[in-house]
């Protein structure tokens, strides 16, 4: 199965880059990225930083951090697809990272879902972030407490975990954990 194609005269970066306000470029189509997020996203958000953060800082420690650095929103991702701002992703590479954002696919994203973002992230934001070879994507629901990890195999996304708040998920193709608070 193909990913779906938007058949669409789209945006181009030269557009975007023009552009007030921060927006997200998928395939053509521009997503305004107004307003800011619930205080419930904020916190997931803030609570996130902190585990993966110490997790990543304890891995440094040992011996599977290496070069891993934690960004959050607002940070442009540069695609092929277009330019993403996911809440939270995990770059294991210093070559990806430019002072305009990072250059090509994350080794992780999270995405907090919103009633008015959920069918973006669920959808078009997961089959850029699958186009472009992001290894894994975290998709965390605030209202129901829960989070579905995909994890890319053989170029596709499958389900590698599906989990309620309060339980632990190793991510990074195992190099750290964390709990879903």
């Amino acid at each position: 199965m193909n990913l779906p194609e938007l058949k669409h005269p789209g945006y181009t970066l030269a557009d975007w880059q023009s552009w007030d306000g921060r927006w997200e470029l998928i395939n053509g189509v521009a997503y305004d990225m107004t307003p800011a997020p619930s205080i419930a996203h904020q916190t997931i958000s803030v609570s996130l930083i902190l585990a993966m953060g110490n997790a990543l800082k304890e891995a440094k420690r040992g011996s599977g951090g290496g070069d891993c650095q934690l960004f959050h929103a607002p940070t442009d991702v540069f695609l092929e697809s277009g330019v993403v701002e996911p809440d939270l992703l995990v770059v294991c590479d210093p070559a990806k990272v430019s002072e305009r954002g990072i250059e090509g696919a994350p080794d992780l994203v999270v995405e907090i879902l919103s009633p008015s973002t959920a069918s973006k992230d669920m959808a078009r934001k997961r089959w850029a972030y699958e186009a472009a070879g992001v290894p894994e994507y975290l998709m965390l629901d605030p209202i129901e407490r829960f989070g579905v990890l995909l994890r890319l195999e053989g170029g596709r996304y499958e389900e590698a975990a599906r989990m309620e708040w309060g339980a632990s998920l190793s991510i990074l193709g195992g190099k750290i954990s964390i709990t879903l608070e």
